[in-house]
């Protein structure tokens, strides 16, 4: 997963006073050293949705930046207006959403010199979620302006994974679209295959590595040793695309990978998920997930019968190959 993903742990529950490991993270951008302390107090011990508040600081509007370019997990910016120069803070809100094109983080103006900036000039001119003089800012209304600042940003960041995911669900479609389109290539397997792990990948919402893999023989050649040939792969396991392994090589998936040939079902372990399905006239096919899988009985359903699908799509793929062999042989 990404960081993106984590805003997806949580349920519409904000009851919890847990932490899970997770924290919102929030960046103080200002030139007075007291306004870090004072702010790090306000928000000492503070939770939202079981969460923890991490806070960063930064001096200067080219600190923050540099800052800002190099982490995309900073929830909030409390940026000053007037640090090295009367508009610094503008400066950065500015670049923070034209330059860096970072239109997810929110940011809060703070200032203690509101004639400097007008407050009406500053909303309509910058893309930014809230504008407070220094004084008006006690802790009360520093954490409630905190809490409803971070609750937007869970919402942006819901939305935009979900539109992560629709576009992962058009890609792995055209993938299939392709494969079926250009049956008669020596890549439309291999094209199938990696529209199918799209597809898989985004059903279950996940973006952990994926492999899909084919075994020839089935459990007989497990039992031997015997090889497996890498349709496709994602993330670290990509330089196996195409690729036959020894079967030792995915030795950590070895109990589920035999549980699923041997039951003809897909497997769901805690770290990792392995679906299964096989055809008539091809090897056992199996897609091997990588990570957490948390599903609920009816999603255990869906991905059934996803892998139903993928066999039949697989069967008629393999039919058709056959088919062009043929006609190539006469």
């Amino acid at each position: 997963m990404n960081d993106n993903d984590d805003w997806l742990d949580e349920d519409s529950e904000e009851t919890s006073t847990s932490t899970n490991g997770k924290l919102w993270t929030i960046l103080v951008v200002d030139d007075e050293p007291d306004i870090h302390h004072v702010t790090r107090l306000a928000l000492a011990n503070i939770e939202f949705l079981g969460r923890r508040l991490e806070i960063l600081s930064c001096y200067s509007a080219a600190e923050s930046l540099e800052l800002l370019r190099s982490r995309n997990d900073i929830a909030l910016v409390l940026l000053d207006v007037v640090m090295e120069q009367e508009d610094s803070g503008l400066q950065v809100a500015h670049a923070i959403r034209e330059i860096l094109g970072n239109h997810q983080i929110r940011i809060i103006l703070r200032t203690g010199q509101p004639g400097v900036a007008p407050e009406r000039h500053v909303i309509e001119s910058y893309d930014i979620n809230d504008y407070k003089a220094k004084t008006e800012l006690t802790r009360d209304k520093l954490y409630t302006a905190i809490l409803g600042t971070l609750r937007s940003y869970k919402d942006i960041m819901l939305l935009e994974h979900q539109r992560q995911m629709l576009a992962a669900n058009r890609r792995g479609l055209i993938k299939v679209i392709e494969a079926s389109a250009s049956i008669f290539k020596q890549q439309s397997i291999q094209n199938f295959a990696q529209g199918v792990l799209e597809q898989l990948q985004s059903l279950l919402f996940f973006e952990q590595e994926a492999l899909y893999i084919v075994v020839q023989g089935g459990m007989a050649a497990l039992s031997q040793n015997g090889g497996i040939q890498v349709m496709y792969a994602t993330g670290g396991y990509q330089a196996l695309c195409g690729k036959k392994l020894e079967y030792s090589e995915l030795a950590q998936f070895d109990a589920s990978i035999k549980q699923a040939i041997h039951d003809e079902s897909s497997v769901y372990a805690a770290d990792h998920f392995v679906g299964f399905f096989h055809t008539e006239r091809g090897p056992v096919n199996l897609l091997i997930i990588d990570g957490p899988v948390a599903l609920s009985n009816p999603d255990k359903e869906l991905i059934e019968l996803f892998c139903r699908n993928v066999s039949i799509a697989f069967e008629n793929l393999m039919m058709n190959k056959e088919i062009q062999e043929l006609r190539s042989d006469q």
